[in-house]
């Protein structure tokens, strides 16, 4: 292999992530929600300043919500230690003052705890497979994230109506899959 086919073999794993032998493993996130609408109607409901805060305000109180009941849920689902727990952060992105983007992060282990992979063990086809040679114990998934989420939604819809109707909630991108 050339120099130049090795560097870009190299530069191509580090955009997409680590290889485990034959098989890559990939970060998936961000996970956020995304309110979409028209600029237009935002601008517009921009200058009503108490009611974009009111629903900034909302909107914070339900993702520190969605925030205090991963905890719980990261320890009903028998994962030890306290660094995920500790290291999930809501975050939220502002247009014309309003609040479009809310979005969860953690430490990049809480994806492979709730696929049950790593160490040796891949999800293919929905499956988690063994790939390492050596003896070991089986894993198993540990869905913490998506039924907290899934439980949550219906919550942030309303705030959403209640604020205004020309939105539509786009929940693509927060689900592990």
């Amino acid at each position: 292999m050339g120099l130049f086919n090795k560097m870009a073999v190299e530069l191509a794993d580090r955009r997409s992530g680590r290889r485990y032998g034959n098989v890559q493993m990939t970060w998936e996130g961000p996970f956020d929600i995304t309110l979409q609408g028209s600029s237009t109607d935002r601008y517009q409901r921009g200058s009503d300043s108490v009611a974009v805060e009111q629903f900034n305000g909302k909107v914070r109180d339900w993702g520190s919500r969605v925030n205090a009941a991963l905890g719980p849920s990261i320890t009903s689902e028998g994962i030890k230690g306290t660094k995920l727990r500790n290291s999930i952060r809501d975050n939220y992105k502002y247009e014309y003052g309003e609040v479009y983007r809310i979005g969860f992060s953690f430490k990049r282990e809480g994806v492979f705890v709730h696929k049950g992979v790593g160490r040796g063990y891949v999800m293919r086809n929905g499956v988690v497979v063994k790939i390492s040679k050596t003896p070991g114990h089986n894993r198993f998934p540990k869905p913490w994230f998506n039924r907290i989420i899934d439980s949550m939604i219906p919550d942030l819809e309303k705030i959403i109506v209640d604020y205004s109707d020309n939105v539509v909630i786009n929940t693509l991108r927060i689900y592990i899959r």
